[in-house]
């Protein structure tokens, strides 16, 4: 969490997006000032990161849950959410009243490998389901410093062989996730296809973080829009990948040969700082014969999805997930 306003800088291209980011940074900052004084710690150092590695990750996900759980109080009472354990995988069912029981989109979230539950991030596996009338299944796969890579991977992948064991048809999954979650979904797909298991029918990916590196130039040029990315990014990556093998293209899919994969879908916004990460995936997907749409979104930060009814943009993002997935069948 940053301090300069920069949702000043977003209001001023788009007025809408810049209170909606302004109304999350002053309840972060609510939350943040709780924390602080929970900790007995300044809350500026905290702001200016003057903290040990451990409070630091700590604070985020204190953050991350609280935003989330705030996000998840939104959905409505007739959505089923069904909890059950895929091995030792958390993991849940969210239905829409009459979504499909034969076709599952499979949910990875986000939150940096290092943030992130089922009960702080449902919001946007729920607008999925909405969206395209699927079963939603959300998996809370393990995250690091304490599960580094591969264990987010192995996760996602124990996953889906669980679904094809549950005797569901691969023609009948999509696969998708945001952020980090977009990255591990292409990462995935690639482990898919080195283990020669079926793909599902398609992906679709928002705001992929696909580059690890932190060489993406749109983490600069994108900076006062969405100043936290960069070195928040760079961060995270040490806690995934310690031994910093950021080229694996298990780790970084903007590296891989990305020959085979199913179809694509990628959407991403024109003044995030992985903006680069979206651009390069579809033009090594391109490149490899790939069937990959991508739609950058004008004026549109990270996960913007994020905000459901509250934004035109995001509804409209959604309902191009829904042409996308009709156009698949």
């Amino acid at each position: 969490m940053v301090q300069n306003m920069f949702y000043e800088e977003i209001g001023k291209v788009h007025e809408k997006l810049g209170l909606l980011m302004q109304e999350g940074y002053e309840f972060n900052r609510k939350w943040a000032r709780e924390f602080a004084s929970s900790k007995n710690i300044a809350l500026r150092d905290i702001l200016s990161g003057k903290v040990t590695p451990e409070i630091a990750l700590e604070f985020g996900r204190y953050l991350s849950e609280a935003s989330g759980i705030r996000k998840s109080q939104e959905i409505p009472e007739d959505v089923i959410i069904e909890s059950l354990t895929i091995d030792d995988i958390p993991a849940e069912w969210i239905s829409v009243p009459g979504a499909s029981k034969e076709k599952v989109y499979l949910n990875l979230f986000g939150g940096g490998y290092v943030l992130g539950n089922l009960k702080s991030r449902r919001w946007t596996s729920y607008l999925m389901s909405r969206a395209t009338n699927l079963r939603s299944l959300n998996i809370e796969y393990r995250l690091a410093p304490e599960h580094p890579f591969p264990a987010a991977l192995e996760d996602a992948v124990k996953s889906y062989k669980w679904l094809l064991s549950k005797n569901y048809d691969p023609s009948n999954i999509i696969i998708g996730g945001q952020s980090a979650g977009g990255g591990l979904t292409i990462a995935t797909l690639l482990k898919l296809r080195e283990l020669q298991i079926p793909y599902p029918k398609g992906a679709i990916v928002m705001s992929p973080w696909a580059d690890l590196t932190g060489e993406a130039k749109s983490l600069e040029y994108n900076k006062k829009y969405d100043p936290e990315m960069a070195e928040g990014t760079a961060n995270m990556a040490k806690l995934y990948v310690p031994n910093k093998s950021y080229r694996n293209p298990f780790v970084s899919p903007v590296f891989a040969d990305l020959t085979g994969l199913p179809p694509i879908l990628i959407q991403v916004g024109s003044i995030e700082g992985l903006l680069d990460d979206s651009v390069k995936l579809a033009e090594n997907a391109k490149s490899a014969g790939v069937k990959v749409t991508l739609e950058v979104y004008d004026k549109m930060t990270h996960v913007f999805q994020s905000f459901g009814d509250d934004l035109p943009e995001s509804m409209e993002a959604f309902e191009k997930a829904a042409k996308f997935l009709a156009s698949l069948y």
